[in-house]
């Protein structure tokens, strides 16, 4: 199994949204689509509907979640977001909506609600969620190949917020050194600004350093 990525800062926020695509297969998933927006139209502009099998979530805040109806209506796709931030499509508060003053036509429930440890078939291979909480209680990463997608847990030298709704800056730390643990090196690809390595972030990321 061959996987390209691409993608695009996407909405207000600049939000990551990717691309991944199985060159044998042709299957693809897309993580983060934040809002439906020149930049996401442009990374799907060569899709047909029906060949996108997954479209997943790594928490529930409105900049990663705005564009998600339209994707499922023109291009198809299993709404897959982690049970705990399931609500986010229909709570405004818990999804930050209300408090930036968004408004979008959002789904009412996702297809998929996943748990730590699940595993979710793609083309020969399975995408591996990893419960990663601290941003939000339902943040997840998703690990296929040497591809992780790190959402608003990990980013290249930080960490995600954690003074929203359900963050919780103990939990992230737990979380990115648990990333940390990971065997191997991994390409990180972060909710927001550039991409990175799991050994970059191992050198030189202060939260995944052991407390002395």
């Amino acid at each position: 199994m061959k996987l390209e990525v691409n993608g695009y800062p996407v909405g207000y926020m600049g939000t990551n949204c990717f691309l991944v695509t199985d060159s044998e297969s042709g299957k693809r998933f897309i993580v983060d689509p934040g809002e439906y927006d020149h930049s996401l139209k442009k990374l799907l502009s060569n899709v047909e509907r029906g060949e996108i099998e997954y479209i997943l979530l790594t928490h529930g805040h409105f900049d990663h979640i705005m564009g998600v109806q339209a994707v499922k209506e023109n291009y198809g796709g299993k709404i897959v977001i982690h049970e705990k931030d399931a609500d986010c499509f229909t709570n405004d508060e818990k999804s930050l909506i209300s408090h930036f003053g968004f408004d979008g036509k959002l789904p009412e429930k996702a297809d998929i609600l996943v748990k730590d440890g699940d595993k979710l078939p793609f083309a020969e291979e399975e995408i591996e969620v990893l419960h990663t909480p601290g941003h939000t209680e339902g943040s997840v990463c998703y690990l296929i190949d040497d591809l992780l997608f790190s959402g608003d847990t990990l980013f290249c030298g930080s960490v995600g917020r954690t003074d929203f709704k359900s963050g919780s800056y103990e939990d992230i730390i737990k979380s990115v050194k648990r990333l940390s643990a990971i065997e191997g090196d991994k390409k990180v690809f972060p909710g927001h600004n550039m991409l990175t390595t799991l050994d970059r972030e191992r050198k030189n990321n202060v939260y995944l350093k052991d407390e002395k």
